[in-house]
């Protein structure tokens, strides 16, 4: 019975010694992100600042592309690496994806204490690790909020989150509110259902306390790939992967509608335009028999989902459509939501557009670049709505264009390039800037923050997706570049 009980324990401390061992491809990275990262960014939590004259130089990788102004001013760039806990990851057995450090969400920025908030996570829903982020202006400083999974309570050993996938809104002064997102795909199994797992979570922190307050999985097994507050009303309103539909009640702790869209129209899991002056809610249609796309609304007071005549704009090159996949916060003065579409059917993408839901109309503003990779997640207009801000090629290969940072005229509908962050940052520190999903203008159109998804890497020309280091970018716009 001893030598039976000793190889049991044998076994187990075996099992442990290998749950801490890292993935074969993590071992690489890891070797890679120490040869890379230069000046040991990744072990401080304070910015360094970049000014060059490099950033208004075109990098060579685009020498004979056209279609864009560059700036005659360089901005200032403080640049800082997301702290990270257990930065290189361990396998799960079964699991073939390790997972990956990533932002998918849309930041805030809170003018009254000067700080940016955004959200980063593992992209694996066992060990799932999921946090937001501060970053201070004044000290440039940044540090992780706690652990969202150990808040609601799940250890390792449960089935977690590792995605927060919509907008990140300050409601009911220092509370800022969100939806989790699961990373199985599409769903959970069985099994994780039955342990416990019951589906994303609506959440809120308060910035000023350190507190999460949870108000539950208001939808059992549904989860949330996007999400937004109406923040004069207090409406959640999120959609899950199956084009499931929510309306949730924070003051009152009820849901106002939870379930699927009429027949015919199915809300996009990518787009959640609020009209806070209304309080009507948009998306586009991601139904395959809706070849044109059509816009949809709904009406939280009547509780009913109504078909536009509106539809996206083709891409002026493929005269394909696609979903609307970015959109402004708000409305400009005019009445219009700027937005931007998806990859169309081609493969192709980013075409802008003006969305004026009071008069049920398009107009299209042609494309947000001419690279070859447009795909576009996160869209800023300035205060004053003379520009749009955005960086192409989200998905991991921003460096391919150089990374422009780019601001679009919205009078002219002229590019003008405040910076490429490549090949600067990659020849400087190692870093490569793989792309955003998260832009954010402060309230005086000045600094521009981005949570770029990124990594310590070797440059690849054949265009391989760049992820696993995040990293916080505050822009500094030349007020010569913003007139």
């Amino acid at each position: 019975m001893r030598t039976i009980g000793a190889m049991v324990i044998i076994f187990l401390l075996t099992i442990n010694l290998l749950s801490q061992t890292l993935a074969p491809s993590e071992i690489e990275r890891k070797k890679t992100v120490k040869k890379m990262d230069k000046a040991g960014l990744r072990f401080r939590t304070d910015a360094v600042t970049e000014r060059s004259d490099k950033f208004i130089q075109i990098p060579d990788l685009i020498k004979n592309q056209s279609g864009f102004q560059v700036a005659r001013t360089a901005p200032v760039i403080d640049f800082v690496i997301v702290p990270l806990e257990e930065r290189f990851l361990t396998p799960v057995p079964g699991e073939t994806f390790v997972g990956v450090w990533s932002n998918w969400s849309q930041g805030t920025f809170d003018a009254k204490r000067g700080k940016f908030y955004a959200a980063v996570g593992n992209h694996r829903y066992n060990k799932a690790r999921l946090y937001l982020i501060e970053y201070d202006i004044k000290t440039k400083t940044i540090h992780r909020m706690p652990e969202i999974n150990k808040a609601l309570g799940r250890t390792d050993a449960q089935f977690g989150d590792g995605k927060i996938h919509g907008w990140l809104d300050f409601y009911h002064g220092p509370e800022i509110y969100f939806c989790t997102y699961w990373c199985k795909y599409p769903e959970p199994t069985e099994e994780h259902f039955q342990s416990g797992y019951e589906g994303g979570a609506i959440m809120s922190y308060n910035v000023e306390t350190g507190n999460y307050t949870s108000y539950g999985v208001p939808l059992p097994r549904s989860s949330w790939p996007y999400h937004r507050m109406d923040t004069k009303r207090g409406l959640m309103f999120a959609v899950g992967m199956f084009g499931e539909f929510m309306c949730y009640d924070i003051p009152n702790r009820r849901i106002r509608f939870a379930g699927y869209l009429p027949e015919g129209m199915r809300w996009f899991w990518r787009t959640m335009c609020v009209d806070e002056e209304t309080g009507f809610v948009y998306s586009t249609n991601n139904l395959p028999s809706d070849t044109t796309i059509n816009f949809i609304r709904y009406e939280p007071v009547k509780n009913r989902f109504f078909m536009m005549k509106s539809t996206v704009p083709a891409n002026r090159i493929t005269g394909k459509y696609g979903q609307m996949r970015a959109h402004t916060r708000q409305k400009t003065s005019e009445g219009a939501f700027i937005g931007v579409i998806s990859a169309d059917t081609a493969g192709q993408g980013g075409e802008l557009f003006q969305f004026y839901p009071g008069e049920d109309r398009v107009e299209d503003m042609g494309l947000c670049w001419e690279g070859d990779q447009r795909y576009t997640a996160s869209l800023a207009l300035s205060p004053d709505q003379k520009y749009l801000y955005y960086i192409p090629a989200a998905h991991g290969k921003a460096y391919l264009e150089g990374a422009p940072l780019v601001q679009f005229n919205l009078r002219t509908h002229k590019r003008k390039v405040i910076a490429f962050l490549f090949p600067y940052f990659y020849e400087k520190y190692g870093y490569i800037p793989g792309g955003t999903y998260c832009i954010k203008l402060d309230e005086k159109g000045e600094n521009l923050f981005v949570l770029l998804n990124g990594a310590f890497s070797v440059y690849n020309p054949q265009g391989r997706d760049t992820f696993g280091d995040p990293s916080v970018m505050v822009i500094h716009i030349p007020a010569s570049e913003r007139p």
